[in-house]
């Protein structure tokens, strides 16, 4: 595949090679297709998956390498109380990451969202997620594959504001720590940002928290 390799798997056990960056294995698979509503928005999550990565180029490594350990913000968050100056933190992030092995496996979230409002507005779908109750990620800066609803920007001043009417599909794919260990995915729940004005920039509807039982799915 020369795209994205992950959205050539279809079933369980599926295996495909995508050019210069390496092999996706679909491990786990939860069909989800349930939408959720925090008017005029609504999300709809389409399934939830598991895959490996394997044969992987050294560059792919190096990207991946990225999103492992602290991202600034949560260096930031963890040190600015030592003292420390900016450069001081980043180095702090720099030092949390982890070299990516011979196999790393990966969550990827497939849904999309749409503005029934008739107004322009400000939104991200899914600030932050967790997984089985335990495994949390900040969406903006572990997502590693940015499309659609995901791809501009980490930070609110820099995302496209949702036309009226618009619709938008995303995927959102994040690392799983070679030291967690997950058998099954159970459960799963995501937090949303605030809902803006795209035009004023004021706050229409806070944002909120939903949670999906994946049992049985």
């Amino acid at each position: 595949m020369q795209e994205y390799g992950g959205s050539h798997l279809d079933k369980v056990g599926d295996k495909v090679h995508q050019k210069n960056w390496g092999t996706f294995t679909l491990i786990e698979s939860k069909s989800i297709n349930e939408s959720f509503e925090l008017a005029p928005m609504a999300i709809t999550i389409k399934d939830i998956r598991r895959i490996q990565l394997s044969s992987l180029e050294e560059e792919a490594k190096e990207e991946l390498k990225s999103y492992t350990g602290l991202s600034f913000e949560e260096a930031y968050s963890i040190y600015y109380k030592e003292n420390l100056s900016m450069e001081e933190i980043e180095q702090q992030a720099a030092w949390s990451k982890t070299d990516i092995g011979e196999e790393v496996s990966y969550l990827e979230i497939t849904y999309s969202v749409k503005n029934k409002d008739s107004k322009e507005l400000q939104f991200f779908s899914m600030e932050n997620v967790t997984f089985n109750n335990e495994l949390t990620y900040n969406v903006p800066s572990k997502n590693f594959i940015h499309s659609g609803d995901t791809l501009i920007g980490t930070k609110k001043v820099s995302r496209s504001d949702y036309q009226p009417g618009e619709t938008r599909k995303g995927i959102i794919s994040l690392l799983i720590d070679s030291e967690e260990n997950i058998d099954e995915l159970t459960s799963f729940s995501f937090t949303t940002d605030d809902i803006a004005d795209g035009v004023s920039h004021e706050l229409l509807v806070k944002g909120t928290s939903f949670t999906i039982s994946l049992k049985g799915k």
